[in-house]
């Protein structure tokens, strides 16, 4: 079979569809680095790469939109492809490379043992598998709660671990901020666990040097001086409470700058993205506020208006409403005038945020976004209350 694309002829052989191995995947990475034309290049530090038997499975943490971007460079001499949401595999422009490539769609905190067989397969087929087992980018720029059950899978897979950080890619895009700000980003192999290796660990002794080795704070990253004049802008859609006065939703990133509107209270952001006063990091005034959220766990009752949006199996929207949604400690309701339904609070293990902007899971083949339609900053505090939940319980 033969693909014309820009007047090249590419050979197309099925034995390779859907895998990196097709020629359509050469094209995937080129147009990557055009798209990513801006992105500064990483420092690698991949010397104990070369340890590690191929195919392997590469874990990382997870600071910013470009990670996946920054591994696939380091990798030499190999296709790895990623897990990555399923949601960008049916984007308009992706939808016509991703699956055709070998990337693995994966439904985020969403329990499929169809994903389980897509890595296994892939990884037979001798294609590296590249792995964010934080599920979701970290707010705060800590590393999130990895989550649990992810050992006893890596073990049984029987491939060599390569376990990876990402170092100063947070504060050039963070979760909370569209504009990207170049910065210098280290990345580097911080172990390899052999596959021989694996069947003599337990699963939790596993966890816990996942854990550990790809643990990392960016406030304590010192690597670049950010100079930039608008370094607060879009961070009131993770720090979403007042620290000071306890309002909520009355917070407002602008310039270097974080305001409370409410009591007036304003925190300075310096070079090294410090508050110049208590609490003088990011992730010590996001600790803060868990704290006032863990006292009112059990009595809080979250409701907002929202405008539901429904994207379907094809990636195409399929319905459009107003309704409400309510949630406690022990379920979560949305209501409309056409539909009603419940999820108890246990079943989530996470919740998806886009900040300022709407909270998102799926039901079935469905995904279903949630936009409030006033104090958008709370569907931070949405997320929050749903790890809060998944912490007591013991996670996921």
């Amino acid at each position: 079979m033969i693909i014309i694309f820009g007047g090249i002829c590419l050979f197309y052989c099925k034995k390779y569809d859907k895998t990196p191995g097709s020629p359509l995947y050469l094209l995937f990475r080129f147009l990557l680095r055009i798209f990513f034309f801006r992105i500064k290049k990483a420092e690698y530090d991949d010397k104990l790469l070369s340890e590690a038997q191929k195919p392997f499975i590469i874990l990382s943490n997870h600071e910013s939109f470009y990670d996946f971007y920054y591994i696939l460079r380091m990798i030499k001499g190999s296709r790895p492809n990623a897990l990555i949401n399923e949601y960008y595999t049916k984007l308009p422009v992706l939808r016509m490379f991703a699956l055709r490539c070998g990337v693995l769609p994966k439904k985020l905190f969403t329990r499929e043992v169809s994903t389980v067989l897509r890595i296994n397969n892939m990884l037979k087929k001798g294609y590296p598998v590249i792995i964010f087992p934080e599920g979701r980018l970290t707010p705060d720029g800590r590393t999130s709660k990895i989550i649990k059950s992810g050992a006893a899978f890596y073990r049984r897979l029987k491939y060599d671990l390569v376990l990876v950080k990402i170092d100063g890619a947070y504060y050039s895009s963070p979760k909370w901020r569209k504009r990207y700000y170049p910065s210098k980003v280290k990345v580097s192999v911080e172990k390899v666990i052999h596959s021989d290796e694996l069947k003599k660990m337990t699963d939790e002794s596993l966890e816990e040097i996942i854990c550990s080795s790809l643990k990392n704070d960016a406030s304590k990253c010192e690597l670049a001086k950010y100079e930039q004049k608008d370094k607060a802008e879009g961070l009131e859609g993770v720090l979403f409470r007042c620290v000071f006065c306890n309002k909520k939703y009355k917070m407002l990133g602008k310039g270097n700058d974080l305001l409370c509107e409410a009591c007036g209270k304003k925190l300075t952001i310096d070079e090294n993205y410090h508050f110049t006063e208590w609490p003088y990091t990011i992730p010590a005034y996001y600790d803060a506020i868990v704290e006032e959220e863990k006292k009112e766990i059990d009595t809080l009752n979250l409701r907002m208006e929202v405008t539901l949006k429904v994207f379907g199996e094809n990636g195409g929207i399929v319905k459009k409403e107003d309704g409400e949604c309510i949630m406690n400690k022990n379920v979560f309701i949305y209501r409309s005038l056409s539909e009603e339904f419940e999820i108890p609070v246990k079943e989530f293990d996470g919740m998806a945020f886009s900040c300022s902007k709407e909270i998102e899971f799926y039901r079935g083949e469905e995904l279903y976004f949630f936009y409030p339609k006033k104090d958008r900053q709370q569907v931070a505090q949405w997320a929050l209350f749903i790890d809060l939940m998944s912490d007591r319980r013991g996670g996921a």
